[in-house]
């Protein structure tokens, strides 16, 4: 559009005028593939450093003996209704070591000590959204200094720039720290270099009481580190490097492991030691200022293609942390939600787009624990398919393609799963997962095997509707005939192999279970997870069945729509239970924990959209669950907040949605604003959700042929201005409103189509050629 608010162009910054104390304050870098926390001190600089494929471990997908036979078995006893007796058969003949996983791991530390005094005159430190840099400035004795980090996608390498900008002689020593399985020294051309290779002990600590895996000598990794376009004199003592009398010098890191995403296994046929070095030497000899100038341009043409701007007081001279501690005293800041809305998107180009191989896990890419809270993996029951959320309507449909070639690994996997426990042509995922492709059921106890593992068999089927929903808003019709439909096609097969008809002729899935959430067995007066038919599973399955039928009419085939049909006769309804909330399991179970994290009965108003303002009695059900759910303390991991903002968002209520995003940037973020939970623990589906969250209030596609303009904007977002999200159909829409009303808005398409935009009780049929924009006036 032609103009914007009438407000300075907001700031794209987290800053700080103090160096970061902890690992939750240093600031993330990434290129997808390179992670890097930088803590910005004074005397001494930290950058802790990730690489996304650094696991340990090794593929293992453990099946028990006659494991069809016993599954079968499992699977009776659930549809009898004993469930007790079905979990402990299962426990009986169905648990296997290992139960679990090991976990991603650093790659290591990197400090860099200057001969500094500790005490500075002026100091900050910042990350520039807009330009992926995290920056530190600071003066000492009226010196100024000036140091740079970024993580080149171009390069793939990192690199860290300081300059005395009164040119002050400096001297720094580098060193690199790992807990363990590295050797150091350094070549003669003042290259240091690091060689590693995991070595998980069989009899060391393992943090899962079921078993992690093999032990052994596993991956191995690599990482170079050396100085480039520098005055100073470079040197080495014992394996530290040494810069002396210099006033900038450039530091350039590389590193990369021997993971191979095409066999999800280590493969000795790469040479981790050569391509990290021959990554560090195609950079060496290039001007920083060439260096940067190529990471912002490209960083920028991804990054800018959404701007945000909601009219309010300008706070961007204050820090980041000042900021969130007065919204926390309850006043106002709405530059707040549209900063944490653009760090959402960043997170995602930093762990998920760019070089990346792998998706984005638990922590994105950052990580710096030798055994991550769980294991940082891929968890399938919300965390992973909250990961990517944003993802489309953020216009970051670049991200899905390292999923999409993940999930393809997945699903081979999974064929040979679903064969051996139902004899099915399909494939079958279960609840957590690793870059070595465990399928099979995964927990830290055989009590959670069996639990969250072999109790939840849609894992798969649900993370294959993100997949879905990629070709939803891109229209690659490519994409869909080779891998969206063929993955969408093995979640149906497996779909209708594994449901049986209860007493009533429904079609249940036995076994069945809400994610992590415990009912009050009305028999036996027992705490249960595992039943038949809990209500997601019912509207998962809805879903894919849906995305399966689309699918094949679009590609003009018929393969699987007769049976998924007849199947969608015979699937149990969603109810409403006595207490007129969402029924979360087939039976109106008593909850052993109203306020349960996980709100799964909702997953059909968000992020499916089988409750609508279409199905009124559901849509104020559904109200009233999330109310129940808050009553008694719900939302109180950060990822579970994130979901909230966006129920009340797709219920309309703007002002609820954003009172929720507000707790969640006050009370549940980390002061380098990442996602925190329980015991300070970081989670990065909290950001990724939230971001969603934000663009839920101002943009929904979900109703068919409709994009719905500002369907819930709060109360205290009167005037703003937003460019390039995007709506399912491949369409991408510019708007500004004033007073809470839509006054000019414009949508493109590259593909061409026809859509209805829908303004408050305002409405306009649009028709688009290939590569038109229109722009429409609300009056």
């Amino acid at each position: 559009m032609a103009c914007r608010v009438d407000e300075a162009t907001p700031k794209n910054e987290l800053w700080y005028n103090v160096p970061a104390s902890e690992w939750f304050e240093a600031l993330p870098l990434g290129n997808g593939r390179l992670g890097a926390m930088v803590f910005g001190g004074v005397k001494e600089d930290h950058l802790q450093l990730n690489e996304e494929s650094l696991w340990a471990g090794m593929p293992e997908n453990p099946y028990p003996d006659n494991i069809g036979k016993h599954y079968t078995r499992f699977q009776e006893l659930n549809l009898e209704g004993k469930y007790r007796v079905a979990f402990d058969y299962a426990r009986e003949n169905l648990a296997i070591s290992p139960t679990s996983i090991r976990s991603y791991q650093p790659l290591g530390d990197l400090y860099l000590q200057f001969d500094h005094a500790s005490k500075t005159d002026e100091y900050k430190r910042n990350l520039d959204l807009e330009k992926g840099v995290s920056s530190t400035k600071y003066t000492i004795d009226g010196n100024r200094y000036l140091r740079e980090s970024f993580i080149s996608a171009d390069y793939d390498v990192i690199v860290y720039h300081f300059k005395s900008l009164n040119d002050i002689k400096t001297s720094c020593k580098v060193r690199f720290n790992r807990e363990d399985d590295i050797t150091k020294h350094i070549l003669e051309n003042n290259i240091l270099e690091i060689n590693g290779q995991i070595f998980d002990d069989p009899n060391g600590y393992d943090d899962n009481p079921g078993g992690s895996g093999q032990g052994g000598y596993h991956m191995k990794f690599n990482s170079h580190v050396a100085f480039s376009s520098t005055d100073g004199n470079v040197s080495f003592n014992g394996n530290e490097l040494t810069i002396e009398d210099a006033t900038e010098f450039t530091l350039i890191v590389s590193a990369a492991t021997d993971y191979n995403l095409g066999k999800m296994d280590f493969d000795r046929g790469i040479d981790a030691k050569k391509n990290s070095y021959q990554k560090l030497q195609s950079v060496v000899k290039i001007p920083y200022g060439d260096l940067k100038s190529n990471h912002v341009a490209a960083h920028q043409k991804i990054f800018n293609r959404v701007y945000l701007n909601i009219n309010g007081p300008s706070l961007d001279s204050l820090p980041t942390n000042e900021r969130v501690a007065r919204l926390q005293e309850g006043k106002e800041d709405v530059g707040l939600a549209r900063l944490f809305f653009q760090y959402g998107r960043y997170l995602m180009m930093a762990s998920g787009m760019q070089r990346a191989v792998l998706p984005a896990n638990l922590q994105g890419i950052w990580n710096q624990d030798m055994w991550a809270p769980w294991e940082s993996d891929y968890h399938l029951n919300i965390n992973l398919q909250m990961n990517y959320w944003p993802a489309e309507v953020c216009n970051l449909s670049e991200s899905l393609i390292p999923l999409t070639n993940y999930m393809e690994g997945l699903t081979e996997r999974g064929k040979e799963t679903a064969q051996k426990y139902i004899g099915s042509d399909g494939w079958m995922v279960h609840h957590a997962t690793n870059p070595f492709g465990r399928v099979t059921p995964n927990g830290s106890t055989i009590t959670s095997q069996i639990a969250n593992g072999y109790c939840y068999p849609l894992a798969g089927a649900w993370m294959s509707l993100t997949v879905w929903r990629h070709y939803q808003f891109t229209k690659d019709e490519k994409y869909l005939k080779d891998r969206a439909y063929p993955m969408i096609k093995g979640a149906t097969q497996f779909i209708l192999d594994f449901v049986k008809e209860n007493g009533k002729g429904e079609l249940v899935t036995a076994p069945s279970y809400s994610p992590e959430n415990m009912y009050i067995n009305p028999k036996t007066g027992n705490k249960q997870l595992n039943t038949t038919a809990a209500t997601m599973d019912i509207q998962i399955i809805r879903d894919v069945f849906q995305a399966c039928l689309e699918a094949e009419d679009e590609l003009g085939i018929s393969q699987l729509s007769p049976k998924i049909k007849e199947a969608l006769k015979k699937l149990p309804k969603t109810k409403i239970g006595a207490d007129g909330t969402i029924q979360e399991w087939y039976e109106d179970y008593e909850e052993v924990e109203i306020g349960h994290r996980h709100i799964s009965h909702l997953y059909g108003l968000y992020p499916s959209s089988q409750i609508s303002e279409q199905t009124p009695n559901l849509f104020k059900a559904a109200e009233k669950t999330i109310e129940k759910r808050l009553s008694k303390g719900g939302g109180q991991t950060g990822w579970s907040r994130a979901w909230i903002i966006n129920f009340y968002a797709r219920l309309g209520n703007g002002n609820q949605s954003y009172e929720h995003l507000k707790a969640l940037i006050g009370n549940q973020l980390s002061l380098n604003f990442t996602n925190l939970d329980s015991s300070k623990i970081f989670q990065i589906d909290g950001n990724f959700g939230g971001t969603s969250g934000v663009a839920e209030m101002l943009i929904q596609s979900h109703v068919p042929g409709k994009i719905f303009l500002l369907p819930a904007l709060p109360t205290a977002w009167k005037d703003g201005e937003v460019k390039g999200l995007k709506a399912r159909g491949n369409f991408e829409v510019n708007m500004k409103w004033q007073n809470g009303k839509i006054v000019e808005a414009s949508i493109y398409s590259p593909v061409g189509g026809e859509v209805t935009l829908v303004a408050g009780e305002k409405s306009k049929a649009i028709s688009l050629a290939k590569n038109e924009t229109t722009s429409i006036k609300f009056n």
